[in-house]
C-alpha cells in the first residue's frame, strides 16, 4: 500500500523529462536571447552599452575577510555625478571568500566612489542588518575624500585594483551619511 502512488509519480517523471526536451528542442530552433537584444537595438537605434571591466581584492586589516557565512562583504560603485535612482540604481556585486570581486559584465566607463559593507544576505539581493564593517567604508561622501576609494574606469577598465579596509580599532560611525549604503535594519 506505501508504494501505490509511485506509478503516478514515474508517469509525471516521464511527462516532466518529455516536456524538459521539448522545450530544449524548441529553444534551439529560436534566436537566443542576446540575438533577440541585438535585433532590437537595431530595430530602435539603440547602439549596445559600453562596458568596461572592473574587478580586484579586498583585504580587511591587511588579512581575507572573516565573512559570517549569512553576511556577504558587498562592493558597491558609486556615480557622485549621477547618483543612483529607482531607474537606474547603484551597481553592486559581492566578495568571495578570498576577498576577491568582479563586477560581472563590468562597469559603464566613468569616475566612480567604490564603497563596501558587510551586510547580512537577505532575499532577491537584498541587504539587511547593520554594517559589520562598523559604517566605516559605506559612504561615498566620505570615501570620496580618500583617493584610494575613487576610481576612474575607462577601456580597458581596472582588473587589479586593491582596497585594505582598516576595521579594527576605529570607532564605529553611528549616524551613517544620506548617501551611505546601509541594511533594511530588518532581521
Amino acid at each position: 500500500m506505501a508504494f501505490r502512488g509511485w506509478n503516478r509519480v514515474l508517469l509525471n517523471r516521464r511527462r516532466g523529462v518529455l516536456l524538459i526536451l521539448l522545450g530544449l528542442c524548441a529553444a534551439g530552433c529560436g534566436e537566443s536571447a542576446d540575438e533577440a537584444i541585438s535585433r532590437r537595438r537595431k530595430q530602435y537605434n539603440d547602439p549596445a552599452p559600453t562596458l568596461v571591466p572592473f574587478s580586484g581584492k579586498v583585504t580587511i586589516d591587511g588579512q581575507p575577510p572573516q565573512v559570517e557565512p549569512d553576511h556577504k562583504l558587498w562592493v558597491f560603485v558609486y556615480d557622485p555625478k549621477n547618483p543612483p535612482t529607482l531607474a537606474k540604481p547603484l551597481r553592486f556585486t559581492s566578495c568571495k571568500k578570498d576577498g576577491s570581486f568582479q563586477f560581472g559584465d563590468g562597469v559603464a566607463p566613468g569616475s566612480y566612489v567604490v564603497l563596501f559593507a558587510e551586510l547580512e544576505h537577505g532575499r532577491g539581493g537584498s541587504f539587511r542588518g547593520s554594517d559589520r564593517l562598523k559604517n566605516l567604508y559605506n559612504d561615498p561622501d566620505q570615501n570620496g575624500k580618500q583617493e584610494g576609494f575613487k576610481v576612474d574606469l575607462s577601456p580597458p577598465g581596472k582588473t587589479d585594483c586593491a582596497f585594505n579596509l582598516e576595521v579594527s580599532g576605529k570607532e564605529p560611525v553611528v549616524t551613517p551619511g544620506p548617501h551611505s549604503v546601509v541594511g533594511s535594519g530588518k532581521k
